[in-house]
């Protein structure tokens, strides 16, 4: 029998071990979440008139940086998730647009098209924060939700153990192959369904329904069941759950920011977050930390007051791209082909063999064609990526990929809006109204507080993995964003 006085002295010695190991502030995380509001801006995080609903809370307990952006070309949904979830630029990633021309099969290729799978990450190159979580604890797992295809595919990343997003035409959420169809999904679209949120009407959910609060209300929906079938927060080591919502993108291309109808959808989505934290505390015992961001920012529309303060004017797609042939017709006349193979601002694809076949230097013709068109209504630069003196130099670094980027970047002038729906707006260039974005990390051992410092996108991945203990490597232009860290950290 041990004598009291050493059965005392072991407890001492023992409890503060037990004390250390069980401390919630020293126990593994064991959620991880990153939020994406697609197409957010800094300034519709910081509207003080709603209620008291998501977006105020991640203000107020979360650490704010509020000087972050993109640091690639375009800011676009594919490039913006695919940088959220590496933590690096297309030049790595190797997802240089949503859409990109495939030199070799002469056509377009989508960034999630998958050959086997028809939707998958075939074309995502590079390490992604759910696989390293995946890579380091084999029981850990990864839920990717959407309501774009490619928001969650992107996000989820190789080995994600449930990636899915709304398809439009049979008004249900859907996968691919590639991944696991869950056993409750069916049962999950038949109740969907019988709510009627977003009905199919002449074989595809309707524009004006998809554009409108209702996109996310189903996604929340959604994230509730997920929730509750697959225990989430609740698995043998880390679960990692990634969402983004795809409806203020919509609302905005539709009808700009200003409007009615933006109003409505920050107002809900405020709401949903609301929702969504409170259910993410209770499901993981308020063992988690969250990194919240958005995929890209947008332009005013010219019909929005600020647009009209800005001087902001609406250009034409389709007539912009015939405007950029046209120039190039008039300088080197090709009467039975054209100049521009695909045009995917900022990339543009340039028809080589002709050139070659009339005589022309290839990269002299590169180089005279971009002076050619930065003299086009509407384009601030033409340039051939990697030139000396090109504008941009550190972006375009970072954005380039020799097999999948266009011959050419063409950047859109300052306040030129490239959209043709009238009066909705886009995005898509590294000007401040495109790039900036919130970033926020909140939850356990984050230090609520605003902060200044100028900070990416890619930083949200590497942070937030030392915020699950997960050391993951630095992409070129990140950091671990120390100063979201309690000082217990």
């Amino acid at each position: 029998m041990i004598p009291f006085r050493a059965l005392r002295m072991l407890v001492y010695l023992i409890f503060p071990i037990v004390l250390f190991l069980g401390s919630p502030a020293q126990a593994a995380v064991r959620l991880g979440v990153v939020v994406v509001i697609d197409q957010m801006r800094p300034e519709s995080l910081d509207r003080s008139d709603l209620p008291d609903g998501g977006f105020r809370r991640l203000r107020r307990e979360g650490a704010v940086f509020t000087d972050a952006r993109h640091l690639h070309i375009p800011t676009e949904t594919g490039p913006g998730h695919a940088a959220i979830s590496t933590g690096r630029g297309p030049a790595v990633h190797g997802i240089v647009a949503n859409d990109w021309y495939d030199r070799v099969a002469g056509t377009e290729t989508y960034c999630v098209a998958d050959s086997a799978y028809g939707i998958g990450p075939e074309h995502l190159r590079g390490p992604t924060l759910a696989d390293a979580l995946k890579a380091s604890s084999p029981r850990a797992r990864v839920f990717s939700v959407s309501g774009k295809d490619r928001a969650a595919v992107l996000l989820g990343g190789r080995k994600a153990d449930l990636v899915l997003w709304f398809d439009r035409f049979s008004g249900e959420f859907t996968t691919s192959p590639y991944y696991r169809r869950p056993s409750w999904l069916a049962a999950f679209n038949a109740e969907l369904k019988k709510k009627n949120l977003l009905p199919v009407r002449g074989g595809r959910v309707p524009k004006d329904l998809i554009a409108s609060p209702a996109y996310d209300a189903a996604l929340d929906l959604l994230i509730s069941e997920l929730i509750a079938r697959e225990r989430v927060g609740r698995g043998p080591a880390t679960d990692l759950l990634l969402i983004s919502y795809s409806g203020t993108d919509l609302v905005g291309h539709r009808y700009g920011l200003e409007v009615p109808e933006m109003d409505a959808q920050l107002r809900s989505l405020d709401l949903i977050l609301g929702r969504l934290l409170k259910r993410l505390e209770k499901a993981s015992g308020g063992s988690l930390a969250l990194a919240f961001s958005s995929d890209h920012g947008a332009i005013p529309a010219p019909e929005d007051a600020s647009g009209k303060a800005l001087g902001v004017r609406r250009l034409d797609w389709d007539a912009f791209g015939a405007s950029l042939e046209k120039t190039m017709q008039e300088k080197w006349p090709l009467p039975n082909a054209p100049w521009i193979l695909s045009n995917e601002i900022p990339h543009l694809y340039l028809n080589r063999r002709a050139a070659e076949g009339r005589g022309l230097e290839w990269n002299d013709f590169l180089d005279r064609a971009a002076k050619l068109l930065s003299g086009v209504d509407g384009v601030a630069a033409a340039y051939v990526p990697g030139e000396k003196g090109a504008p941009f130099p550190e972006l375009t670094r970072r954005s380039y990929d020799p097999g999948r980027s266009g011959d050419l970047f063409v950047i859109m002038g300052q306040n030129v809006l490239l959209h043709d729906m009238v009066p909705g707006t886009s995005h898509g260039t590294p000007w401040d109204y495109d790039a900036r974005v919130p970033l926020i990390f909140w939850g356990r051992g984050v230090r609520a507080g605003r902060t200044a410092s100028p900070a990416a996108t890619v930083d949200l991945a590497p942070t937030l993995g030392r915020l699950l203990g997960l050391d993951y490597p630095l992409g070129e232009g990140a950091a671990v964003r120390t100063e979201a860290f309690a000082a217990s950290r």
